[in-house]
């Protein structure tokens, strides 16, 4: 009888699991769970250096690109001087500023006017700053076009771009000339409508140039990179946070 007893409660000793065995269990669980989360951050940190590098390079990119728009806006300026108010200058500016934003646009506008002047004819002098900063003035207004500006918008924006040149420039020369400021304003007319309509119509190839120019450097991966250093660098801190919760 005793024996037939004590069979049932040896079956349940048997089957209840003992305190060392559960504690076994809950380390090795919290063992692989630390796996995991290092395993998991591991591959954060491999893919955040990728991600890192290739904005490097998109960068090295970005800089080439702005120092091709200077060269290149400086050395076309030299047959352009043969027609008067033709320049290619503000198409780059805007370009520049469109892509890279208006701080890049406006060094692209005031350096290749500045580089472009020991090339042309008048060279530099007194009127070089005015210029300089005219054209500069336009790569920053390319700064403020969205993304995805349509012709209008970009025509519109050249246009202010070119008569705030002329603006400044004129306001520059009234310092060398301060009373003839009637007669600069009739002698410019005609060099300033011929400024505003072939800026306008440079501005309607814009939109191609930058798609070209964004596919051949990438840079539409640009904002794509950012995004996912920022969304990985927030993960690696979470799993940081748990790990010394833990």
């Amino acid at each position: 009888m005793r024996s037939g007893r004590s069979e049932p409660s040896k079956v349940l000793l048997l089957r209840e699991p003992s305190l060392a065995t559960v504690a076994q269990s809950q380390v090795q669980s919290g063992r692989l769970i630390e796996h995991e989360q290092s395993g998991e951050a591991t591959s954060l940190r491999v893919g955040l250096a990728a991600l890192q590098k290739n904005l490097q390079l998109l960068r090295i990119k970005e800089v080439l690109f702005l120092l091709t728009f200077i060269i290149g806006a400086a050395l076309l300026r030299v047959p352009f001087q043969w027609m008067p108010s033709v320049e290619p200058l503000t198409f780059f500016a805007i370009l520049a500023g469109w892509m890279f934003g208006g701080s890049r646009g406006f060094a692209v506008g005031a350096g290749s006017l500045y580089l472009s002047n020991y090339l042309v004819f008048g060279g530099q002098g007194p009127w070089t700053i005015f210029q300089a900063l005219g054209f500069g003035v336009a790569g920053f207004l390319g700064g403020q076009l969205r993304s995805e500006a349509r012709y209008w918008e970009i025509g519109l924006v050249t246009l202010v771009a070119t008569l705030c040149f002329e603006a400044i420039v004129d306001v520059g020369s009234l310092t060398f000339f301060p009373f003839a400021l009637f007669s600069l304003i009739l002698t410019a007319l005609p060099f300033s409508f011929v400024h505003i309509l072939s800026n306008v119509l440079f501005s309607s190839v814009l939109r191609p140039a930058k798609k070209m120019a964004d596919r051949i450097g990438g840079f539409s991966e640009q904002a794509i990179t950012l995004e996912l250093i920022e969304r990985y660098k927030n993960k690696l801190a979470r799993l940081g946070q748990e790990k010394r919760g833990s």
